[in-house]
């Protein structure tokens, strides 16, 4: 069959419905992915999909206009099936104008009745298991849907390029050199753990393993979170082992290097799911938001942190949005102030013990 996947949401969203992309190319359909420019990207190497549609929904008085050429471009693929994980009223409309035999949705999404079929969304679920929900089960066997739960995270494909960075950094990879990754980069203000507090957690990585090397790391949009984290490294001498790439890597080579990396530290966002598609250990940083949202790291070895007082409680204003805010609602930002880098490196020291 020719089954479309439709949605625009995160980046790191995207990455997560990587489970059913892979249970649909192990079925043997044609899949393909409509999405935006940055998963386009993102997913622009991966051999299981037979096509992707790059789409962008405008705003103000444009938005008619895209939504109409949204659908047309989904109708040109004379698709079977179109599986909507995205839930917007947006998203709805244009699956509405969309020609397609097989519409499937969530039943809790915008405009319902526009779907042919819909299918459970299950809270209590994490993500890549939700979005693999959304298959009927007339799409994946029951065999290999019983396979992709045992693994329950993203299933992602390693690529070999590296070009740009090994044009950067000649000698890095072909010494065989053992990095971690640290992102401290997120599309919302309040999900950034404080750039002092990354740099003293790699300070003292750093200073306890002396052959590891620090790669910070995000998309141009994270340099200045990237660059306020170098500027407050105190001993300098260690820069010679912390590694800049936010200012020249593409998405798809930070892919690949999160896959060749020892592990991965970063707050709740894309990064964290990169990760865990490759069952690279984690330790991701939760300030506003919760893990209990289904949003978690899926790596067999991962460590998620809120923070929690001396009584071990969470703070009563926890969380406080479901994606973060542009600032704390509260004005003291306590959720990730006060979340100690002690606390993480103790953490980082618990999931990756050989490295100390």
């Amino acid at each position: 069959m020719k089954v479309g996947i439709f949605h625009t949401a995160f980046l790191g969203d995207l990455v997560l419905a990587s489970l059913l992309i892979e249970g649909l190319f192990l079925e043997g359909h044609e899949v393909y992915l409509i999405t935006k420019k940055l998963a386009a990207q993102f997913y622009q190497e991966d051999k299981r999909l037979k096509k992707i549609i790059t789409v962008n929904k405008k705003s103000g008085l444009k938005k008619i206009n895209s939504i109409f050429e949204i659908a047309q471009d989904i109708s040109d693929l004379n698709l079977d099936m179109l599986l909507v994980p995205h839930k917007s009223i947006t998203t709805s409309l244009i699956v509405y104008f969309a020609k397609v035999k097989e519409k499937v949705g969530y039943n809790d999404t915008a405009l319902s009745m526009v779907y042919s079929q819909l299918r459970s969304f299950v809270k209590e679920k994490h993500e890549c298991l939700r979005c693999l929900d959304i298959a009927p089960e007339s799409l994946i066997s029951n065999k290999i849907k019983e396979n992709l739960l045992k693994l329950s995270r993203p299933v992602l494909k390693e690529s070999n390029n590296l070009v740009v960075f090994i044009e950067k950094n000649p000698k890095f990879l072909h010494n065989k050199q053992e990095f971690f990754i640290v992102s401290p980069g997120s599309v919302w203000a309040t999900k950034k753990y404080p750039a002092k507090h990354f740099a003293k957690l790699i300070e003292e990585i750093l200073n306890l393993n002396k052959n590891l090397f620090c790669i910070l790391a995000g998309g141009k949009q994270d340099y200045d979170d990237v660059q306020n984290v170098l500027s407050n490294i105190e001993n300098k001498l260690l820069l010679t082992r912390v590694l800049e790439t936010a200012s020249y890597l593409p998405l798809q080579e930070f892919t690949n290097l999160v896959a060749k990396s020892a592990f991965v530290i970063a707050n709740d966002s894309s990064p964290v799911h990169i990760a865990s598609g490759f069952n690279i250990p984690i330790l991701s940083i939760y300030g506003p938001t919760s893990w209990t949202f289904g949003f978690y790291p899926t790596s067999e070895k991962s460590i998620y942190l809120n923070y929690k007082d001396s009584n071990n409680n969470l703070l009563p204003c926890h969380p406080c949005s479901p994606h973060g805010t542009k600032q704390c609602p509260k004005k003291h930002f306590k959720c990730m102030e006060e979340l100690s880098p002690y606390i993480l490196l103790q953490s980082v020291k618990k999931l990756v013990p050989q490295f100390f």
